[in-house]
């Protein structure tokens, strides 16, 4: 997936047909999943376009959109298994008790940060600096797990 206007114009698709009940094709249905994931983005989807800019959700500023995409990617990595590392960050953190959504969230912001600097920069996304992030990344390391502690 890409963060373009063809991918703003799916999800909103998604959205609606989800709400309606309608059958989806395979990669929709991954896309209607991870809207499953975040009800508090339920009201946004309606609001169209708008979906696309950053939104204050529970005290915070997000975009839908944006954060659509990035799951579904780190999703996409994981059915395929690739890259191998991915699948295998997913499954160390687990192994430490961490959620599964936290999980994907903390995979998320890893590709995310990598994705964009390399964007902004010109550059190619650096797949070795992804699996060595991955690699060090452990269930203490994030955020939310400041509070577990």
């Amino acid at each position: 997936m890409q963060f373009d206007k063809e991918t703003q114009t799916r999800i909103l698709r998604v959205a609606s047909d989800r709400q309606q009940g309608r059958d989806l094709e395979e990669l929709d249905e991954r896309i209607a999943h991870v809207m499953d994931l975040h009800p508090e983005f339920e009201e946004i989807w309606t609001m169209g376009e708008m979906a696309a800019y950053p939104q204050e959700i529970n005290g915070e500023i997000v975009s839908p959109f944006v954060h659509t995409v990035l799951h579904t990617i780190v999703d996409s990595q994981l059915r395929t298994g690739q890259p191998e590392c991915v699948e295998k960050t997913f499954n160390r953190l687990r192994e430490q008790d961490m959620k599964e959504h936290e999980v994907l969230h903390a995979i998320i912001a890893i590709y995310a940060d990598l994705h964009f600097s390399s964007f902004r920069q010109g550059k190619p996304f650096d797949q070795l600096d992804y699996e060595s992030r991955l690699d060090y990344l452990s269930y203490e390391d994030t955020p939310s797990s400041e509070g577990d502690k």
